[in-house]
């Protein structure tokens, strides 16, 4: 290595220890910082996780919603700005199309036949019980089911952030229990709905009362701490029922996030041994677990989707994809040229533009394209871009250039701001390889690359404290979200315009197609956009289509 290497290494190493130091002095006062007590760190460590469990009194109410608010103002508008919703997403669902067809693919398997038209016509009478129970008077719901006084086990009517409604039912008919959960009907329970942070949650598998598996992973945190909170006001009486009719089983239904909640709330009954034969239906619930614990309820979870219904594929992961995918659509040349077509809107857009042009301080200076960094790799724009005073000074710096040149030193560096002790050697072994490239492509004689080193030498401390300074005001790459999804095994009541006619979108309701299918879990993890997402999330709109499916079933019998 010549002289100049030995300097650049000597430079990197510098620039690796001083990063270090900035970032040790910033986490809690250097040494002082170590010395605190382990119970001081619990409670600072405590503060900062989400509950596990629900709220024991309104000041722990009031402080969850706080953070809820903040959290999920953060998640919304904090991230989309008011174009894209207003404006982008509708533009982006006009050219993305009908994607119904999608779980129709080879990967779906075709539901039907009279063992099929069984199995739906159970579920539609718990669907029906369960919107009862959620949108009628209690004594409505009572009778519809023909349930007595007797046959009632617990009621709570009353909903309280991360305690939802719910009630406990004898059905002599389906010799079960039945334990309905209420959706997001409240102010309350849509807090709890937002809570969405991810916490970790295990299952321990039994069979024959043994262990014989545990599977680990993550839950929606609003959901979790409702469903301990159910269970801990179920269990005591499900298990004296349990004794008393031993041939019975249980059963718990919910919609939306109600279902979310009993899907998770059958994880934790099942690990009981008495109520080991629990069971879940779950009607659009909403993403609220990874992977590995929605795939091990397929024998106990039954989650079923209809149409083009957003929640279970709604999450986090899943809208800053959209997200990214809406910032690069073409929706704002598409919404000038709506603009200029029309007269008002064109004499206010230049009104407005001339007010700009006057008045800097009224433009947004927010950037309106997306980064194409942020589109190649998929990650928030707060994990991508540290500041603009640090993409500034790593571009004039020497020592930080290979920043933008090299997309795998930069995740060398993003890494090390997250643990910098154990990333020094990384960077500086990656910026010397990179100033070995760097050197190979030299073509200036040695004067101009004196006079370079001496002019990169005078402003290397200015620069360094100038990086060092944005750094500190930079927000720390927080833990990148997890992935949600459905639980358990999912059936989707797709409906499609006839093939007769496949052109006429519009007489959709006069001439389509209805099927069901077992649909496979990965389809879950995008958000497919359409006019009717919200409303085929409604209770009614799940019984129409079911009921159109069951029809068809039995002329299909009929036909045989």
């Amino acid at each position: 290595m010549g002289a100049n290497g030995v300097a650049s290494a000597a430079a990197a190493a510098a620039t690796a220890v001083l990063v270090y130091i900035a970032f040790s002095s910033s986490g809690g006062g250097g040494e002082a910082a170590r010395r605190r007590r382990p119970e001081e760190e619990d409670e600072e460590e405590s503060k900062k996780r989400w509950p596990e469990r629900a709220p024991a009194s309104w000041r722990e109410a009031a402080a969850v919603a706080a953070r809820t608010v903040g959290f999920t103002y953060r998640e919304t508008l904090g991230r989309w700005p008011l174009g894209d919703i207003a404006f982008g997403i509708r533009h982006y669902m006009r050219i993305q199309g009908n994607l119904q067809h999608e779980y129709t693919g080879s990967s779906c398997v075709p539901l039907e036949g009279p063992v099929t038209r069984q199995e739906l016509i159970a579920i539609l009478r718990y669907l029906r019980l369960c919107m009862f129970f959620a949108k009628k008077p209690y004594e409505v719901f009572l009778e519809f089911g023909g349930y007595g006084q007797s046959d009632i086990l617990i009621r709570k009517s009353k909903a309280r952030v991360m305690k939802p409604s719910f009630t406990v039912v004898r059905d002599k008919s389906t010799k079960s229990f039945i334990l309905f959960i209420r959706g997001a009907t409240s102010v309350k329970d849509r807090l709890t709905a937002a809570t969405a942070a991810e916490v970790p949650f295990h299952h321990v598998v039994l069979k024959e009362g043994r262990v014989s598996n545990v599977v680990g992973g993550h839950v929606h945190c609003g959901m979790v701490a409702a469903a301990r909170w159910i269970a801990d006001q179920a269990i005591p009486c499900l298990s004296r029922a349990v004794e008393q009719f031993p041939d019975y089983r249980i059963k718990i239904i919910g919609h939306s996030m109600g279902a979310g909640i009993a899907a998770i709330l059958t994880y934790m009954l099942r690990e009981n041994k008495k109520l080991s034969s629990s069971s879940c239906i779950a009607f659009g619930p909403a993403a609220c677990m990874t992977w590995d614990l929605a795939e091990s309820g397929k024998e106990f979870v039954t989650t079923v989707v209809n149409r083009n219904d957003l929640v279970p594929s709604f999450g986090k992961v899943s809208a800053a994809n959209l997200h990214t995918e809406v910032m690069g659509s073409s929706w704002a040349h598409d919404l000038q040229e709506q603009i200029q077509q029309t007269r008002i809107l064109g004499l206010v857009n230049r009104s407005v533009t001339f007010m700009q042009s006057q008045f800097p301080f009224i433009s947004n200076q927010r950037p309106k394209v997306a980064d194409v960094d942020l589109m190649l790799s998929g990650t928030s724009e707060a994990e991508t871009i540290l500041s603009v005073d640090a993409c500034a000074s790593i571009k004039k710096h020497s020592a930080l250039s290979f920043w933008s040149s090299a997309p795998s030193n930069r995740k060398t560096l993003e890494s090390s701001l997250v643990n910098p002790a154990q990333s020094i050697a990384a960077l500086m072994s990656t910026y010397v390889g990179t100033d070995k490239d760097t050197e190979e492509h030299k073509n200036q004689n040695s004067d101009t690359k004196e006079l370079d080193r001496q002019d990169k030498e005078a402003d290397a401390e200015k620069n360094l404290e100038r990086f060092l300074q944005a750094l500190r005001s930079s927000p720390r790459a927080s833990q990148e979200p997890l992935q949600f999804y459905p639980p358990g095994r999912i059936m989707h009541m797709v409906v499609l315009p006839s093939p007769k006619e496949p052109s006429s979108i519009d007489q959709c309701s006069q001439d389509e197609c209805v099927a069901l299918y077992e649909t496979p879990r990965s389809m879950y993890s995008k958000i497919r956009l359409a006019r009717s997402m919200i409303r085929d999330h409604y209770m009614p709109r799940y019984i129409e289509t079911m009921e159109m499916l069951i029809d068809k079933f039995a002329e299909e019998d009929s036909h045989r």
